[in-house]
């Protein structure tokens, strides 16, 4: 009955409107979106108040929302809260890490706390773990440490889940000290070091690129009767600066029985893009399919990028129709990689030029049949023309490309 009561509430309320964090365009958050059917009973317990938090909120707000005549529910427990913090800040905001965004969403959190302590609500160990994970999420670990140090005056830590957040945060900017004094309080604490913990440690090697360290982890979690899972080699062949190094690791995980799975690829192809071996990055993709892996359009972008430098058109032209034989949707960068490498292979001679700017036109042509001609493969076009002296197609280019939206801004980020 409460399934069915949440799903009919829902249906019942139209799409929420959301500012973005300089209040010029409206986000659309379908109302599914904002509640878990799998953790309904929590859902049910907040459906009276959680539209009305995310269309009264505003990022630079003293609080994440304005309850106004609005009450929450009588009754609520420690999970239903932290399902509040839950769904009110982390499933709809993602800031950027150390952004002012992230600045005002932390405010926003901790006041929103001390909101619900004040009105009586029980805020206890799931309610603090998820404000941490959630502060860690957002790059400030410094709010995440002192949070966490207020659980442990209140005896409120309960499980290793907080220093596991902990531990990614400061991971992620590679601060293995400080991960390691992480660690070792937790040991005081007695809380189980856990796999997942391991992990996040593997994480900061990799981003480290520290492979002794990886692999020497690899093998204590093993002593540990911790074995390693996929995730864990992942992060060790992410530890790698040349595939000689990540195809041991990979081949080591195929002995322990690790079922594969495309990351396990992609981190591969990572370490050849890393180190730009275009050889190597081929032997990745071809691997992939004959372990019954289906390349997406990122691995063959990354290593029709490999052969640009130095420029192999007949490469890059058999890759683009490798990803049409296979049914691979291409992407804008797949189609910006293939016009730049139309660009290069032109030398300044009219009739050698000819032809790669008629390939190059007929991929704009499919780049509209697949929907992706934005604004930026209209720029590689647009260079293209400007270096074969064409101003006439040029021009025509410019009027287009300036009535032509841009690709979404963390695709443009990857490409750049």
């Amino acid at each position: 009955k409460a399934t069915v009561s949440v799903l009919n509430c829902v249906q019942q309320v139209p799409p929420v409107r959301l500012r973005d964090s300089a209040g010029r365009c409206d986000v659309r958050v379908a109302p599914r979106m904002i509640l878990s059917v799998q953790r309904c009973a929590s859902a049910f317990a907040a459906a009276g108040h959680c539209h009305a938090a995310h269309a009264q909120r505003r990022w630079y707000g003293p609080s994440s929302f304005d309850l106004g005549p609005r009450k929450l529910p009588d009754g609520l427990s420690d999970v239903d809260v932290a399902n509040h913090l839950r769904w009110t800040l982390g499933k709809v905001s993602r800031p950027r890490k150390n952004s002012r965004q992230a600045e005002q969403l932390s405010r926003a959190l901790l006041a929103d706390m001390k909101m619900l302590k004040e009105k009586g609500y029980q805020v206890g160990s799931m309610a603090h773990t998820q404000a941490v994970n959630l502060l860690a999420r957002w790059g400030r670990e410094w709010d995440a440490r002192d949070l966490l140090d207020e659980m442990k005056r209140k005896k409120l830590v309960e499980t290793s889940e907080p220093y596991e957040n902990l531990i990614k945060a400061y991971a992620l900017l590679g601060d293995m000290a400080t991960v390691q004094s992480v660690i070792k309080e937790m040991q005081q604490m007695q809380l189980p070091v856990t796999r997942q913990a391991y992990n996040y440690v593997l994480l900061g090697f990799a981003r480290r690129g520290e492979r002794q360290h990886a692999l020497q982890l690899l093998q204590a979690m093993e002593q540990q009767q911790l074995q390693p899972d996929r995730q864990s080699y992942i992060f060790a062949i992410g530890s790698c600066q040349k595939y000689s190094d990540a195809r041991e690791i990979f081949d080591k995980m195929s002995e322990k029985g690790i079922q594969y799975s495309d990351r396990c690829f992609d981190a591969l192809m990572k370490v050849c893009d890393r180190a730009g071996d275009a050889e190597s990055a081929m032997v990745v993709l071809n691997d992939s399919s004959e372990y019954g892996m289906q390349p997406s359009a990122e691995i063959y972008n990354k290593v029709m990028q490999l052969h640009l430098r130095p420029l192999n058109f007949t490469a890059v032209a058999g890759l683009y129709r490798s990803m049409r034989e296979q049914h691979v949707t291409p992407d804008f960068i797949t189609y910006c990689v293939f016009l730049r490498a139309c660009k290069l292979s032109c030398v300044g001679d009219a009739a050698a030029d000819a032809r790669p700017v008629a390939i190059a036109e007929a991929a704009l042509q499919q780049a509209r049949v697949d929907g992706v001609d934005h604004r930026e493969v209209y720029r590689e076009l647009l260079s293209l023309y400007n270096k074969v002296g064409n101003s006439g197609k040029a021009e025509e280019i410019t009027a287009v490309m300036l009535n032509t939206p841009p690709a979404d801004q963390a695709s443009v980020d990857v490409y750049s």
